[in-house]
C-alpha cells in the first residue's frame, strides 16, 4: 500500500500546484494542468475503492471523495476558476490526506 500512498501523495502535490495556478489567474494554463492531474487522480480512485473493499474497518471514505470531484466538476461546469480552486484544495485534497492517513 506504499506505493498507493505515495500516488495519493503526488497527487495533492499536483493539485497544490494547480491550485496555485488559478489563485494566480493563470486560468488557462491551470485548467490544461487540472486535465493531467484528473487522469492521475483516476489512477488512485480504483485502488482506493479496492482498498476499501479489502479494509471495511479501516475508515476509507471514498464516497465523500467522489463527491468532492462532483463538487469540483460542478465548479468547472460554471467556470469559476476561484471557487474550482477551493473546492480542490478544501475538499479534494482534504479528503485525499483523510485517506492517505488511514491507509497502512
Amino acid at each position: 500500500m506504499d506505493n498507493l500512498k505515495k500516488n495519493i501523495e503526488k497527487v495533492i502535490h499536483e493539485i497544490d500546484d494547480v491550485v496555485e495556478m488559478f489563485y494566480q489567474q493563470k486560468t488557462k494554463d491551470a485548467y490544461i494542468q487540472l486535465d493531467s492531474v484528473l487522469a492521475d487522480l483516476l489512477q488512485v480512485i480504483d485502488p482506493i475503492h479496492a482498498y476499501k473493499v479489502e479494509h471495511p474497518d479501516a475508515g476509507v471514505d471514498s464516497e465523500s471523495l467522489t463527491d468532492a470531484l462532483k463538487e469540483t466538476l460542478s465548479a468547472m461546469e460554471e467556470k469559476d476558476a476561484i471557487l474550482t480552486a477551493d473546492v480542490l484544495k478544501y475538499e479534494v485534497n482534504e479528503k485525499l490526506e483523510m485517506i492517505m492517513n488511514v491507509i497502512q
